[in-house]
């Protein structure tokens, strides 16, 4: 007989109960904690399924950019905090943070990718496509997961600038990049009028919104829609009367969009009622300078504001470098969000981190092959 103080209360419990209804509910820091205590607990919570339940249940978390480093707001309720995620070495060589998809970034160093996990400290350098012969760009469109195979696959645009006025504009190519892959495919971007705003689907300025299995970003006065199991892509209208100060929302059950007033004083919220039959109808307004705060909020030198969810119920706005406020869908102040580090220039993106404890055949690889190359940052997760 076991003495009393080897016995615990999982003891006396199913083991499948404790893997699928207990552990699963853990932060990704406890489970893997948890996989030191039994084999048993290591071998239920390393499965893909166990991954994937676990990383739904975790709580999808905006994402804080500054030069310094990535941030993510976490808390509850009215006592929000901004945290660190990763931190530059290098204050002076710009960074920026691509894309972000169950759980993982992609975070580049001038000509340089990296992809990382920052609940399981996994880090690894990424190949990119080949650039054109001349003055040419690349850059991440999206980031995502391929239903079918499992993979995680990364959108690129390969692009050249003209830089003359007269040179002939020359449209984009676009690669899937399964990750761990050396062999980029090319895919067709459908031939439209709207093809000069390319440009503005870079991930890593304007991320697209994952919703119903695929990628939505705005391009121009509509929006570009791709299919992330067929791998094509088509276009779907949007309201036209509200202009060009709009962005992309993902409500969960719906599409949105948030519209900017000229004035910046108002922030206007349209869901997509109908996804198939394109129907959108207003929802609801944030009145920013009717919104009362202890203390009053200054908003002087203001730009144009930032918002980003955090549930069904609450979301953040930035419209100063220094200042991210907390309300409601009822314009009702909740608070101001401080950071635990003096920050400086930080922007409020529209990326999201969802933990996640999804393990990439890459992260093995370069490790066992001793040739993953030292990250130019530090993972403080």
């Amino acid at each position: 007989m076991q003495g009393s103080s080897s016995v615990t209360a999982f003891d006396d419990l199913p083991e499948w109960l404790v893997v699928d209804e207990i552990l699963v509910r853990l932060p990704p820091k406890d489970v893997l904690r948890c996989r030191a205590v039994r084999k048993s607990w290591r071998s239920g919570t390393s499965t893909d399924a166990f991954n994937l339940g676990h990383h739904c249940r975790q709580p999808s978390l905006p994402i804080i950019q500054h030069k310094l480093g990535i941030c993510r707001v976490v808390g509850g309720c009215n006592d929000l905090k901004i945290r660190p995620v990763i931190r530059y070495e290098g204050s002076f060589t710009k960074f920026q943070l691509q894309a972000a998809c169950d759980g993982l970034l992609i975070v580049s160093q001038q000509a340089n990718f990296f992809i990382c996990n920052p609940a399981t400290l996994k880090c690894a350098s990424l190949p990119r496509p080949p650039l054109r012969p001349r003055f040419s760009f690349i850059d991440v469109v999206g980031f995502y997961r391929h239903h079918t195979s499992g993979e995680h696959r990364i959108l690129w645009v390969s692009y050249t600038k003209p830089i003359r006025i007269y040179e002939t504009f020359q449209l984009p190519d676009y690669f899937i990049h399964a990750v761990g892959s050396s062999q980029p495919r090319c895919i067709q971007w459908p031939t439209v009028s709207e093809q000069k705003y390319f440009p503005a689907t870079r991930s890593a300025d304007c991320p697209p919104v994952h919703h119903r299995g695929s990628l939505h970003w705005l391009m121009g006065l509509n929006i570009t829609v791709f299919d992330t199991v067929a791998e094509t892509f088509r276009q779907t209208s949007r309201p036209t009367q509200l202009g060009d100060m709009v962005s992309l929302l993902d409500m969960g059950e719906a599409l949105a969009l948030c519209h900017v007033a000229p004035d910046c004083a108002t922030l206007d919220v349209w869901v997509l009622q109908v996804y198939d039959a394109g129907t959108w109808g207003f929802h609801y307004r944030i009145d920013l300078l009717g919104m009362e705060a202890s203390p009053p909020i200054n908003w002087m030198f203001q730009s144009i504001p930032r918002m980003a969810l955090i549930n069904e119920r609450e979301l953040l706005i930035q419209r100063h470098i220094h200042h991210l406020l907390h309300c409601d869908i009822d314009g009702v102040f909740l608070g101001n969000v401080e950071s635990e580090e003096r920050l400086s220039c930080w922007t409020l993106t529209r990326h999201c981190l969802q933990e996640s404890m999804i393990s990439l055949p890459l992260f093995e690889m370069q490790e066992e092959e001793a040739v993953n190359q030292e990250p130019p940052f530090s993972i403080v997760l």
